[in-house]
């Protein structure tokens, strides 16, 4: 694992530039916007707004991330990404059977999970509906190792079995099945015909991208991690503009060149 801003980083992120139908795709909180207490204060800083804004006018730019598109899409409004929420689930035209039964699962966890809302709400946890998937929350609990504790004896009890994927102070609940953030990179590679990508995330929910095979993509991390699939890290997510600028600086000498 080494810092992309290193010499030979560079020289990837400039040959991913060069070509021209390259994608380019981040995961939200931790990545693009900073982690914050209150999830609802989540934004892009005015300087990674401008930086990502330009960046999608001259490249295949993307959002993959946890949050769903209704709670994601006004975060970034103005900008010409393409938006994938929900851990992959929404935004890539997914059967409305699939989708269907998603929200099905999802409802009937919700219906289990307001019987043991007392337990959770003792332990500091937050519970949000995002229609095809469920996220527990515990930032604010007074001990994240009982709310973690309290959270897994919750889920253990919900039928069917959900998909369990860890993130920084939440456990999210997925529908079983073959969706997630790596398969909606690769899906949306097929739909753009792209044939080079970069990916950039912060945690374990972003390891189904970089756990891929798959020699096209780029894989970079917010935070340098031994346990991680990720190829190349970022310092710190400050430098998320840093990055962004970069690779429109990159993208435009390739086009002069």
């Amino acid at each position: 694992m080494q810092d992309v801003f290193s010499a030979q980083g560079k020289r990837v992120l400039d040959r991913l530039a060069s070509q021209g139908g390259s994608l380019f795709a981040f995961d939200f909180d931790g990545t693009l916007a900073r982690i914050v207490q209150d999830r609802h204060a989540a934004g892009l800083t005015e300087s990674t707004r401008q930086a990502l804004h330009d960046l999608a006018i001259v490249a295949p730019t993307a959002i993959i991330s946890g949050r769903s598109l209704a709670d994601l899409s006004p975060r970034v409004k103005g900008i010409s990404a393409h938006l994938i929420g929900n851990h992959g689930l929404e935004g890539l035209h997914a059967s409305e059977r699939v989708m269907q039964q998603a929200q099905d699962c999802c409802r009937a966890w919700l219906n289990a999970v307001t019987k043991d809302d007392r337990e959770l709400t003792r332990a500091g946890v937050v519970v949000e509906d995002k229609m095809y998937s469920l996220t527990f929350h515990y930032r604010q609990a007074w001990s994240p190792a009982a709310a973690r504790e309290t959270i897994f004896h919750v889920v253990s009890t919900l039928l069917p079995a959900p998909r369990l994927v860890l993130g920084k102070a939440v456990v999210n609940a997925i529908p079983s099945g073959n969706l997630h953030k790596g398969t909606a990179m690769l899906e949306l590679m097929h739909q753009l015909q792209t044939s080079a990508a970069l990916y950039v995330g912060d945690d374990d929910t972003d390891e189904d991208v970089f756990s891929l095979p798959d020699e096209r993509i780029v894989s970079v991390r917010v935070g340098k991690k031994a346990a991680t699939a990720a190829q190349w890290y970022l310092t710190r997510q400050s430098q998320i503009g840093q990055l962004l600028q970069y690779l429109t600086g990159a993208r435009a000498r390739a086009v002069s060149a």
